[in-house]
């Protein structure tokens, strides 16, 4: 009966530690390669106000790889 508590009790800790501490994103970061001959560009499309980004230590960006030249 132990056995089956504790094992309850690391799902549910385990699913609440997945959960909880995640940070939505706070915007896009877009890479372009679009020139195979240079580095890719970097672009940052904020979804938010630039004062809530400053006031964070961490922030987390959803990274799109998108190339707006097309190679012909």
């Amino acid at each position: 009966m132990e056995i089956v508590i504790a094992l309850v009790a690391v799902l549910i800790g385990f699913i609440i530690g997945r959960v909880l501490p995640r940070e939505r994103p706070l915007g896009d970061l877009r890479v372009d390669r679009s020139d195979p001959t240079c580095e890719p560009y970097l672009f940052l499309e904020l979804g938010t106000d630039v004062r809530n980004v400053i006031s964070k230590r961490h922030v987390t960006f959803r990274v799109k790889v998108e190339n707006f030249l097309p190679h012909e």
